[in-house]
């Protein structure tokens, strides 16, 4: 016979178990939910432990393996009182550190998570070592025998064991630039040691009695080169920075400008930068480079102080700007002329002196059978937009002082009567009786402010700029003609420092300039 009695209890008990268990998986769920929040929080903020560390003696630059809890979060490590790197966070529970070249023969190892990571200022949880760890400090030996001399900036490699300690090599009082370094090799950049005399090179490391330093050469020979400049300047110019190229400008000590020291915005290797000082004349100025030695090389460069535009320089304008008009029936050919004795030259002295200006110039051919454009050129596809801007807006007033005056160079014979025009439908152009230079480069200036009538306004389109040469008359008889040109600027006042023939004069007996 069944009892259902001892079944229903069975059951009772059952479902008595059944509920403790259920109540005991959520309390469980509840405290598991409270302990992720707190445990997040907690390992975050925990104090680091540590619980042992090995070897117990290490040599330096060597690792040591730390174990404890919440090491995960360490954002410093010493030992003693020198801070050393952390290698690798291996776990929570390991952390790899290695030891400083300039650790202490012994210390205590302490681990420091800081909360200022987190905004929290001042709040950090430190862990120290019961037991001190020993620092040993093998001795670097050299095997590499150093030549007696060697350039500045040359690379240097030298040999040996234990190099990977050597914390510094100096020639004379200057430290050299240790560009890599291994346990057998050292390569290093050689300094300027600021004298061209021999100078001793020692090496530096780290030992348990502290800094030891050897003698590598008693008398080494530091090759000081001289700055060379490869390329100058044609023209300094107010405001604007003067850049050298060439190689060892890093020797440089210092740059006067007639006599006026400079501030080098910028020297490296192969470039040299400045600013001229805003007191020197429009002239022929003196720059001198001054190198570590005392040594000295000296430029003379044109300078204008004043405001500067350029439009067209042969030296840095390809001779794609002037377009050929090969649509005529004229035989129209141009060309880069570099031949170094023909260039244009600056008259400075009131003429009794020359200056070489320029490396080439532009020359335009022509058989003259037509009055036809040739040759020209728009200002926009070589000028950059803030100069444009100026151009566009020369006469308000705030560019070139409200008295903008062209300039450039030209040169003619007999048998050639170029027309230049500047503008577009409203021009000006030189009349027939100054379209001849007999051979003779003049720089020609043109105070654009002073127009002849009021046609030759330069509107707010800067592309309006634009140059043409065309021949002056029509011929039954072929004539093989050239006109030649560079140089083409606008600044705010008439060159007359590096003599500059002004022809804005408008009397009507010498009229220069004629509205077209």
């Amino acid at each position: 016979m069944k009892n259902y009695e001892a079944s229903f209890k069975r059951i009772l008990a059952g479902l008595l178990v059944f509920c403790l268990m259920l109540i005991f998986v959520i309390s469980s769920s509840c405290d598991a939910d409270v302990e992720v929040d707190q445990t997040v929080e907690e390992i975050e903020s925990a104090t680091p432990i540590i619980t042992g560390f090995s070897p117990t003696s290490v040599n330096v630059t060597e690792t040591i393996l730390v174990e404890g809890e919440f090491l995960q979060f360490v954002d410093r490590a010493f030992i003693g009182d020198v801070e050393t790197e952390i290698a690798s966070r291996v776990s929570d529970t390991q952390i790899l550190l290695r030891v400083s070249l300039d650790a202490p023969s012994t210390g205590n190892i302490m681990l420091i998570n800081d909360l200022a990571r987190q905004g929290q200022d001042n709040l950090e949880f430190t862990a120290t070592s019961t037991d001190v760890v020993s620092v040993n400090f093998p001795t670097p030996s050299i095997t590499t025998t150093l030549a007696t001399e060697a350039t500045a900036n040359d690379v240097l490699v030298i040999e040996g064991n234990a190099v990977n300690l050597i914390t510094a090599i100096t020639f004379g009082d200057v430290e050299a630039t240790i560009a890599f370094q291994s346990e057998d090799a050292i390569a290093i950049i050689v300094p300027n040691p600021g004298t061209l005399d021999s100078v001793e090179v020692t090496f530096s490391y780290n030992s348990s009695n502290g800094i030891i330093t050897e003698s590598l050469s008693p008398a080494f020979l530091v090759n000081i080169p001289t700055p060379e400049a490869s390329a100058t300047p044609r023209i300094m110019t107010r405001d604007n920075t003067v850049i050298i190229k060439g190689s060892n400008m890093e020797f440089t000590n210092s740059v006067t400008v007639n006599s006026i020291e400079v501030e080098i915005t910028k020297k490296e290797e192969s470039e040299l930068n400045f600013m001229v000082p805003p007191e020197i004349p429009t002239g022929i100025a003196e720059v001198v480079i001054t190198d570590t030695e005392d040594r000295q090389t000296i430029f003379n460069i044109p300078y204008i102080n004043g405001e500067y535009v350029e439009m067209f320089d042969m030296d840095s304008t390809p001779i794609d700007f002037w377009n050929l008009r090969t649509d005529r029936d004229d035989t129209v050919t141009h060309e880069e002329v570099t031949d170094p004795l023909e260039q244009p030259i600056f008259r400075i002295n009131g003429g009794t002196e020359t200056f070489p200006f320029g490396n080439s110039y532009y020359r335009v051919n022509y058989i003259q059978r037509s009055s036809s454009g040739l040759s020209e050129g728009s200002v926009d596809e070589v000028v950059n937009p803030e100069e444009l801007d100026k151009l566009a807006n020369m006469y308000d007033g705030n560019n070139f002082n409200g008295t903008p005056v062209l300039h450039f160079f030209m040169r003619t014979n007999e048998k050639a009567s170029m027309r230049f025009h500047m503008g577009n439908s409203d021009r000006r152009e030189i009349t027939s009786n100054f379209r001849n230079t007999n051979g003779e480069w003049l720089l020609i200036a043109v105070e654009l402010n002073n127009p002849i009538d009021n046609r030759f306004i330069i509107g707010g389109n800067p592309a309006d700029i634009q140059f043409r040469l065309t021949p002056t008359s029509s011929s039954s008889v072929p004539e093989i003609k050239s006109g030649e040109y560079d140089w083409f600027i606008i600044t705010d006042k008439v060159l007359t420092e590096f003599g500059a023939v002004n022809w804005t004069d408008t009397n009507s007996t010498t009229n220069f300039w004629n509205a077209q």
